[in-house]
Formats: structure tokens, C-alpha cells, sequence
């Protein structure tokens, strides 16, 4: 009986030791790699996008001018609507899901200014002979982006990014400095001839923020959608003195989106 069971233990030990070391011998799981869609592999980003500005940027002046030994006045709306942009951009990862960048928003429109003034009479005090017209003009601006880019990658062909910074403007606008018109005897009324006007250029610094979508056909090729806010006041000279005059503003649309 014991020799039954001492042969019974050496039977059941050494069919244990088998198995550990049958499972020992398996190779182990690999791991599965990490997905693509956490991963950043590419350095460079470049984008080009035909965007449409949506907001207008309207502002006025009013000021007073000396004629027939009496104060006149005259007013001038700009009406200073959207319309296309122009913007390009690149930038180079420097950490992880982190790249900086520079862009470059190239915007015009034409205006149209309208005038409102009253001109004294020079036989009469307190009789202003009311003057109206218009003046087509334009406005064109300059931004240059400084932009810190966080890329958030969805899916091996689906990339968002959501980026920010200062944001350097140059605007060109055609201001209405003065005004001519027409008059006869008895000098009741008088009709408008045409503006004077002059081009003027300022700069500010302002800000920009947006976010990007950008789905690629290839590795390197895609298209994206973009919306984006950039914007700043410059001071331009007018009748009056000085004006504060917005530049930039929401802007949508896209275009080409490459990586390398």
C-alpha cells in the first residue's frame, strides 16, 4: 500500500512539473503596438486654405471744417464688409503632440464710404445747404500668425489641431480727408462732386485662435476644413483726429493640408 502511494505522488509530481514546464515554453503574447492614431510621426505641416471672412468691420467719423465764416460738418460711414482671405501656414513639431508655426492671412475688399455734410450758406447764417455722396474705396490687410499647434491625431488619416498666438496686422484703407462740390446764384443748394481721399497704412498687434480638421487620402496629402479668429484695432487718421478701426475677424473655409 505505501509503495502504491509513493508511486502515486512521484506519478502526479513529475506530470505537474510537465505542465510548468510545457506552459513555461509557450512563447509569451506580444503586445499589441501602440495604434497609429496616438502616435505623431511626421515633422513638418504645411496648409493653404481660401477662407471667407464673415463679419464687417464698419466705422465712421464726424467732423466740423470752417466756410463762409461759419462751422460746417461732415460725416462719413465706412461700410467695410467681408470677404476672401488668402492664408498659408507651416509648422514643425517640437514636442510630442506639440508644433509652433508661422501663417500668413493675406485679406481685401472694396468700400463704400458715404458722405453726409452740411455746408453753410454764404449769404445766410443757420441755413447749411445739406451735401450727400459716396466714395468707392478699398481695404486690404496683412496678418502675420505666431501660432503654438496641439495635434490631436484621430485616426491614421484624420488629424485635428487646435492652435493660438499674437497675430501682426498691416492695414491699408482709403479715408475721406474732404470733399468738393457745386453751387450756383442764389446758392440754395449745392450737389456733391467728389471725395478727396488718401491711402493709409497702419499696423497693430492683435491675437489669433482656431481649430483645423484635416483628413488625408495619402501619408503626406489631404484637405482640411478651418475656422479661425484673428483680430486687432489699428488707429487711423481722420478729420476728426483719429479712429479705431478693427481689422480681421472670423474667417472659414479650406484647402490643401500636407505632412512629412
Amino acid at each position: 500500500m505505501k509503495s502504491r502511494a509513493l508511486l502515486f505522488v512521484i506519478l502526479t509530481f513529475a506530470f505537474c512539473s510537465a505542465a510548468e514546464a510545457q506552459t513555461t515554453r509557450l512563447p509569451p503574447r506580444n503586445a499589441p503596438p501602440p495604434s497609429r492614431a496616438s502616435v505623431i510621426t511626421e515633422k513638418v505641416f504645411f496648409s493653404a486654405s481660401l477662407l471667407f471672412q464673415v463679419n464687417s468691420n464698419d466705422f465712421d467719423d464726424s467732423s466740423t471744417f470752417r466756410r463762409n465764416a461759419e462751422n460746417g460738418r461732415l460725416d462719413t460711414a465706412y461700410a467695410v464688409g467681408g470677404g476672401t482671405a488668402f492664408d498659408v501656414s507651416g509648422s514643425y513639431l517640437v514636442w510630442k503632440q506639440l508644433a509652433v508655426g508661422v501663417g500668413l492671412t493675406l485679406f481685401s475688399t472694396s468700400t463704400t464710404t458715404e458722405i453726409n455734410a452740411q455746408v453753410p450758406h454764404p449769404f445766410f447764417f443757420n441755413q447749411p445747404r445739406t451735401v450727400t455722396g459716396e466714395f468707392d474705396g478699398d481695404r486690404s490687410e496683412t496678418a502675420v500668425h505666431i501660432q503654438a499647434r496641439w495635434l490631436i491625431p484621430v485616426s491614421p488619416k484624420m488629424l485635428v489641431t487646435v492652435f493660438g498666438g499674437p497675430s501682426f496686422f498691416s492695414v491699408e484703407q482709403d479715408v475721406v480727408s474732404d470733399f468738393e462740390f457745386s453751387e450756383s446764384y442764389p446758392f440754395d443748394m449745392a450737389t456733391f462732386t467728389r471725395a478727396i481721399a488718401n491711402s493709409q497704412s497702419e499696423s497693430a498687434v492683435g491675437v489669433n485662435i482656431g481649430g483645423d480638421v484635416a483628413y488625408f487620402f495619402t501619408p503626406n496629402v489631404g484637405v482640411g476644413g478651418t475656422a479661425q479668429y484673428s483680430g486687432a484695432t489699428v488707429q487711423m487718421n481722420v478729420p476728426s483726429g483719429t479712429a479705431d478701426v478693427k481689422a480681421g475677424g472670423l474667417q472659414v473655409g479650406g484647402g490643401l493640408r500636407l505632412r512629412f
